[in-house]
């Protein structure tokens, strides 16, 4: 019976251990963006970072084609979503990157003036906050457009570090 005992604690004490390192490791996943692309990158250019000078920046005509001021609401979701990506920490993302600038903010803006959306509040206050680079609530604001979508996979779980949007730029838009 000694033998028995000794071997139920066996395996009790290992299954604690496992689930114990299963949701440890789960827990670590948030922080395991890899920024290495960004000494690369500096090696590759010979200097510091500006993402300004690294990466072509649309034009006014390019923003206003690619955002027409008759813009379906769902389109306008789908543009708010994908810039978010920049700025949040998500187990999955989908979608292309759709790098954030101030001219994108400020025609999308502009288009959500021009329209009667259901949710224009929503995307008003998202777009000035971000416009005016308050980007603490992006969570919450990817979240938000997220469920508007019926999203079920990538919900955001924080915002990113500087460091990890900047890998997040290099590696989708450089």
């Amino acid at each position: 019976m000694g033998k028995m005992k000794l071997a139920a604690l066996m395996i009790v004490f290992f299954t604690a251990i496992g689930y114990g390192t299963y949701f440890w490791l789960g827990s670590q996943e948030a922080s395991g963006i890899d920024t290495s692309i960004i000494a690369e990158v500096e090696e590759e250019i010979g200097g510091p970072i500006v993402v300004e000078e690294l990466i072509d920046m649309p034009t006014e005509d390019e923003v206003a084609e690619r955002f027409p001021l008759d813009m379906r609401e769902s389109q306008m979701q789908r543009h708010i979503h994908h810039m978010s990506h920049q700025k949040i920490y998500a187990s999955d993302k989908w979608g292309p990157s759709l790098m954030i600038t101030d001219k994108k903010l400020d025609r999308l803006l502009e288009v959500v003036e021009a329209n009667e959306y259901t949710y224009v509040g929503v995307y008003r206050g998202i777009l000035t906050r971000w416009r005016n680079g308050d980007f603490s609530t992006a969570v919450e604001d990817h979240n938000r457009i997220w469920q508007m979508k019926d999203g079920t996979v990538g919900e955001a779980l924080r915002l990113l570090s500087e460091e990890e949007e900047l890998a997040y730029i290099l590696r989708n838009h450089y």
